[in-house]
């Protein structure tokens, strides 16, 4: 009988992987979300109106989106009951991380998740002001993906967000930041993204000064600002055949990224080649052992497996 290697080992990670979200929801109904995230409103030069997020660092210091704030006159953070004036700091428009100056108030410490913590597969928990109302959303970490922007890799989750959370906060189960959210694909589903607060560390530790209008980094999705921007395109919109080109590039020019592997894998299936997926989840399962998606993949695959071989067994 055939089977894929460590079939085994992946089913028991994903039953694990179960009793993680179970804890998840268990812890994230015992957090106050209203205090570790903000309502962001802003009055444009132009005289339009824009809702956003925004997340309390320490002191009298918030983060947002600078997409977010592109172009104000006037903006406010607020909690339920409090509303405070706040004016632009610093930050990096490339990056997308813009810090306020909130004079009259002051924030504790906000806890964040360890360098080198994150894990693809692991319960996180999207909060913004999604539509101006705050939004809790649960789901896991789908890849970390690799950005010429250095100090961390770009979460991409399944915890759906949408206009409005933009500048909140993406939170692991203990109530950690982990990520700031920042954007999604027009198709939803499994492609939201956040920025990792190994940015923000970074930001901070060298002292950002200079504000640059200029694009973000994820409003141009080409191969220079990393193949993972046009590979998230392509599969939201199911489309193999340029998947796998694409794909198939990435992996020798990053032979030893994981997600160049999954993206490979993923375009595969939807072609309908499920050994060469299989061979790909493989490979970026040996290159990152704890990437809960290709553990995810190859069980999927020894399930239809499974049930192709017991259908055939009746004759």
């Amino acid at each position: 009988m055939r089977t894929l290697s460590g079939g085994w080992r992946v089913m028991g990670l994903a039953m694990g992987g179960s009793l993680m979200l179970l804890a998840a929801a268990r812890a994230e109904a015992q957090i106050d979300w209203s205090s570790r995230v903000l309502k962001v409103e802003v009055t444009r030069q132009n005289g339009n109106r824009e809702m956003g997020s925004a997340v309390p660092l320490v002191g009298n210091r918030v983060v947002t989106n600078c997409h977010v704030i592109r172009d104000a006159a006037e903006i406010w953070v607020s909690v339920p009951g409090q509303r405070w004036r706040a004016s632009l700091g610093s930050g990096d428009a490339y990056r997308d991380l813009c810090f306020l100056e909130v004079p009259d108030h002051r924030w504790q410490p906000m806890p964040m998740l360890d360098a080198g913590a994150m894990r693809v597969g692991m319960p996180v928990q999207a909060v913004g002001y999604t539509g101006g109302r705050l939004t809790v959303s649960s789901g896991d970490i789908k890849g970390l993906h690799q950005c010429p922007c250095d100090g961390g890799r770009v979460i991409q989750v399944s915890a759906g967000f949408d206009r409005g959370a933009s500048g909140g906060g993406l939170f692991d189960t203990a109530g950690r930041l982990v990520g700031v959210l920042t954007f999604k694909s027009g198709a939803g589903g499994n492609f939201h993204f956040a920025l990792p607060v190994g940015w923000l560390r970074g930001l901070v530790r060298d002292g950002a000064q200079v504000i640059d209008a200029g694009q973000t980094f994820w409003e141009r999705p080409t191969k220079d600002s990393g193949y993972f921007l046009t590979a998230c395109a392509l599969g939201a919109k199911k489309k193999w055949e340029p998947l796998a080109d694409l794909a198939a590039e990435w992996t020798r020019k990053e032979p030893d990224n994981p997600e160049s592997w999954m993206a490979l894998g993923r375009s595969s299936l939807g072609l309908g080649r499920s050994d060469e997926a299989a061979r790909s989840f493989q490979r970026a399962l040996e290159l990152d052992s704890t990437h809960g998606e290709a553990q995810w993949e190859l069980q999927q695959l020894e399930f239809e497996l499974g049930r192709s071989l017991l259908g055939g067994a009746g004759g």
